[in-house]
């Protein structure tokens, strides 16, 4: 197995113990599944946490790991088995995430390029979402604002995928509010047909 610390890529600090563990359970995973080593040999982590957070009441565990974005392609081909195999190694809840940098609105320097779409703080927020429920589908999503000024995001999700999410959807929920400060609530429809 190579050098563990090939798969972490980190600007100025240090990867953490809990980084070169993670690290070194994507290496083991390369070297015991002979199917995913061609896709995992280039894929690598930016950042790797332990999360712990209260939703309604109770105590949620899971892992966040920020992947490269440029290994999102690589990911997205083995995620199940990838996700089924990380889970059996930290006992947990994994989520997946791609690292995205936002831009701010208004850049300093002048005769820049306008800043792109998917570089804004709606889009990257967006972007997790699609990450953390991947590959379920989302069928619609709706911002309701109670009388006290609070916003909840309300995601439909396809119910066809109701068995794989349901009982991780309140560690999702906890885990999207602690990364982006929004609170969310899935739901799964009836039916995929809505009434106009």
């Amino acid at each position: 197995m190579s050098d563990p610390k090939k798969k972490i890529i980190k600007k100025g600090a240090e990867p953490t113990e809990f980084e070169y563990h993670v690290a070194q359970a994507l290496g083991e995973i390369e070297a015991s599944a002979s199917d995913l080593k061609g896709e995992l040999r280039d894929v690598m982590i930016t950042g790797a946490t332990e999360f712990e957070g209260k939703f309604r009441g109770s105590v949620r565990q899971a892992v966040i790991i920020m992947f490269h974005y440029r290994s999102l392609q690589a990911v997205k081909k083995i995620y199940a088995r990838l996700l089924g195999e990380l889970e059996k190694r930290f006992s947990r809840p994994v989520a997946i995430i791609f690292t995205r940098t936002i831009l701010p609105k208004y850049l300093k320097s002048k005769g820049q390029q306008k800043r792109p779409y998917s570089r804004t703080l709606t889009a990257v927020h967006e972007a997790i979402l699609d990450d953390l429920v991947y590959p379920a589908a989302i069928l619609g999503k709706r911002q309701r604002i109670k009388t006290d000024g609070k916003r909840v995001y309300k995601v439909l999700l396809d119910p066809r995928d109701r068995e794989k999410f349901e009982d991780r959807l309140d560690t999702l929920s906890a885990i999207y509010n602690k990364l982006t400060n929004k609170e969310l609530v899935f739901e799964f429809p009836v039916s995929r047909e809505f009434p106009v």
